[in-house]
């Protein structure tokens, strides 16, 4: 549907840009709400500094904090420019999984991932956690949308072996690195974290491709924030992105050199 003119093209990604920033928005709430205790579902959108209960005009994903130029409208306390960049980010991945899966349940599993990724880097990045509800979403919205796909049992067997293998094995790996040395390597919430995007890789192939991702990203995220200590979290959730996106034309090309 999504290629059957131009104009269909341009119309349905401009939709899905604009839901995708709203999801944004509503992934960069909710992480500060984990992080502060404050209920997710409940509660009106509110100024973390004085507490004003944020009105429309102050909602409206990127144009918000663009006219209000980074301040809130009633006490003037900055907002971080994270909140700008999360919603643009959010509506940029969104086209691209509609772009890649057109309008389909694999569309609609990517962005709700992608709406949890989200949510888990952000908690990681200010908090060093992956609350655990994040990861139990993310199992949730696997097997949910593989009852909708051809062969649903197999594809949540396999998921499941998948994830166990690389949850597995990065726990054992771990517990090895962390002997040897005497400092903790990955937190739980990174095994975790590797077991639930684990469901979502469909082979062997995969899941080094995705390995190699993650640390690549792991690293480029340290030399960028130049500290010894940086959560993996993110790599993670950038790596599992891409393999959403690309994991199976990655191995082809791969496999295919042989």
């Amino acid at each position: 549907m999504l290629h059957i003119s131009p104009e269909i093209t341009i119309y349905i990604l401009t939709i899905t840009f604009i839901l995708g920033c709203c999801l944004g928005s509503f992934a960069d709430c909710a992480a500060g709400r984990l992080l502060s205790g404050e209920s997710v579902v409940a509660g009106r959108s509110h100024c973390d500094h004085c507490g004003h209960v944020l009105g429309v005009l102050d909602l409206i994903p990127l144009f918000s904090w663009l006219l209000l130029k980074g301040h809130c409208r009633y006490c003037r306390a900055k907002i971080p420019a994270e909140a700008f960049f999360v919603e643009l980010v959010s509506g940029i991945a969104c086209c691209m999984i509609v772009y890649r899966y057109d309008m389909s349940v694999m569309s609609l599993r990517g962005i709700l991932l992608t709406v949890v990724l989200m949510i888990l880097s952000l908690t990681d990045l200010h908090g060093w956690i992956i609350p655990d509800r994040l990861q139990i979403a993310g199992c949730v919205i696997f097997l949910a949308t593989a009852l909708f796909l051809p062969d649903p049992i197999q594809r949540i067997f396999g998921g499941l072996f998948l994830g166990l293998i690389l949850g597995g094995g990065m726990l054992l790996v771990s517990l090895v690195f962390d002997k040897l040395t005497g400092k903790e390597s990955l937190g739980g919430g990174d095994i975790k974290l590797f077991f639930m995007t684990g469901l979502y890789l469909s082979s062997a192939w995969e899941i080094l491709f995705y390995l190699i991702l993650s640390c690549l990203f792991g690293l480029g995220f340290a030399s960028f924030r130049k500290e010894k200590r940086v959560p993996f979290g993110p790599a993670i959730a950038a790596a599992c992105f891409i393999m959403i996106l690309y994991g199976e034309k990655l191995t082809g090309w791969y496999t295919g050199l042989f």
